[in-house]
């Protein structure tokens, strides 16, 4: 049984107009800020009224990440963040951890608009806080760029600016260095938000707002509360529709497309390329789903079935392309794909659910990667953890290697979930994980098939394997998420009548 959740808030945070920012001199910015004790209307206005500040200051100035509540004149401690997806708001951070580690960056604030100071901090934190409907939230190991933000607005609660910091005497220069000094070094992502929001506007609707339920008997049976995203009422009954309608919907011209796939992707780009007229050839494995081939065929497109496994047919699709006009599309090199993918992100925290970890099934990484990038900017407390199959360990174990580290390839796999049995993970695909993805985890074929039935039997949802890949997580480590609010992504719904027979005991609809 499945029940939509309804969260009513707790906090109204109401339109607000901007307020003047303190500038150094004010001795308001040097009195420690006092803690917000419960949620209230003035709590409300007061995160409205720096929500509309920092705002403001990012139209004027095109910059601005944070801005805390003592910089304009409100003694409280609270923060208004906006990482490029929304403000939110951190109220009575209080850090847990220091790294041992640190690092000196050269820093700027709006309370000291006509400098930039080198200082040195912590290279990772973590925090405890409140959100603005006054739940606990935990964000742990920030990532170098978001725990020197934190580190710098928990300085201006505590009544403390960045000229304090200074490493050295000759640690002060001139706020005309910012972008050279500054904005050269940050990190710029692959990954837009901007394109995460335009995607979330543009897709073709048949793939948008999916049902996302809370089931309560599954809940009960795992220990969490969790809430299923579904992806299988589509006319291509997985995620994959949302990337690729993106994706093509923004190419010029009607070039001829050339693609691998284990099935999902492939029906995806057969499906909006034939709403479009632009000719596509998919590349399968011979041991492909053939119920997906057939499928594929059916919309229109040429299929081409050779190769021992994926990675294998996608190297002929890259040959096929480089002897013709035909423009190779490679699933989770090319961004437009991930963040079309990154719209279930949207759609996850767009009713004000709160998530303490999201399961993400881990193939190329394009899904992935469009859902985190979104989350991280928008719930940074929320864990990001990819799952992968014990089978197939290639993205994780690249993924492990650390940003800049080695891509790990396998000479073959061994999952019954191909939709994400990868043996050749894509440099970009890993690079866009750092940073963004908390964890990956493997999970056996056995919770795999465990995961679908359980789907089966409590919600009456036919997925394939690799959609179960967040549920085996939940099977195999009970205790990492007991008691939480989680979500997963069931992806999708690729099932033959053997399997449905098999798994479910009755035959598969065509």
């Amino acid at each position: 049984m499945l029940r939509r959740e309804v969260r009513l808030p707790v906090v109204r945070i109401p339109e607000a107009e901007p307020l003047p920012i303190l500038i150094e001199g004010d001795d308001r910015l040097r009195q420690p800020a006092r803690p917000v004790e419960s949620p209230s209307m003035e709590t409300g206005r007061d995160i409205g009224r720096c929500f509309a500040t920092l705002a403001a200051f990012r139209r004027q100035h095109g910059f601005g990440r944070a801005l805390a509540a003592p910089q304009v004149g409100i003694p409280l401690r609270l923060i208004a963040i906006d990482l490029g997806a929304g403000p939110f708001a951190v109220i009575n951070p209080q850090i847990r951890w220091r790294s041992e580690e640190t690092f000196e960056l050269w820093d700027d604030c709006f309370s000291v608009p006509d400098k930039i100071v080198r200082v040195r901090r912590n290279r990772s934190i973590s925090l405890e806080c409140r959100d603005e409907q006054f739940r606990t939230r935990r964000w742990d190991r920030l990532p170098p760029d978001l725990s020197e933000l934190l580190q710098h607005e928990i300085d201006h609660l505590d009544g403390i600016l960045m000229t304090d910091r200074a490493v050295s005497a000759d640690a002060v220069r001139s706020a005309n260095e910012r972008a050279r000094l500054i904005d050269a070094v940050r990190p710029v992502r692959r990954l837009s938000l901007a394109r995460i929001r335009e995607a979330a506007q543009r897709i073709d609707p048949v793939f948008l707002n999916s049902p996302q339920v809370v089931s309560e008997s599954i809940s009960k049976e795992l220990g969490c509360t969790l809430t299923l995203k579904v992806e299988i009422n589509n006319p291509v009954r997985s995620f994959k529709g949302r990337g690729a309608d993106f994706f093509v919907g923004r190419l010029e011209g009607a070039k001829p497309l050339v693609c691998a796939s284990a099935g999902n992707f492939g029906l995806a780009l057969a499906y909006v390329c034939r709403k479009r007229g632009i000719p596509i050839t998919v590349y399968a494995a011979r041991s492909a789903n053939r119920l997906q081939v057939e499928r594929i065929r059916a919309l229109g497109a040429q299929v081409g079935m050779d190769g021992e496994d994926f990675d294998a047919a996608k190297e002929i699709a890259r040959a096929m392309s480089a002897a013709s006009r035909a423009q190779m599309v490679e699933d989770g090199a090319i961004p437009e794909i991930s963040e079309g993918a990154g719209t279930i992100g949207v759609e996850l925290l767009a009713r004000g659910d709160v998530f303490d970890a999201v399961l993400v099934p881990l193939g190329n990484g394009a899904l992935i990667n469009g859902i985190a990038r979104w989350i991280k900017a928008a719930s940074p407390t929320t864990r990001v953890i990819g799952v992968s199959s014990r089978g197939a360990p290639a993205m994780a174990e690249s993924f492990r290697s650390g940003p800049g580290g080695r891509i790990v390839s396998h000479a073959s796999v061994d999952s019954i979930a191909d939709g994400i049995a990868v043996r050749v993970p894509i440099p970009e695909a890993v690079d866009d994980m750092h940073g963004v993805v908390d964890d990956v985890l493997l999970v056996d074929d056995g919770s795999l098939l465990e995961g679908i039935k359980l789907a089966h039997r409590h919600a009456n949802l036919r997925i394939e394997p690799s959609a179960a890949a967040g549920l085996a997580a939940l099977l195999e480590s009970p205790d990492m998420f007991s008691e939480q609010s989680v979500a997963t992504v069931l992806t999708g719904s690729s099932v033959t009548d053997e399997q449905a027979r098999e798994w479910f005991g009755e035959a598969a609809a065509h």
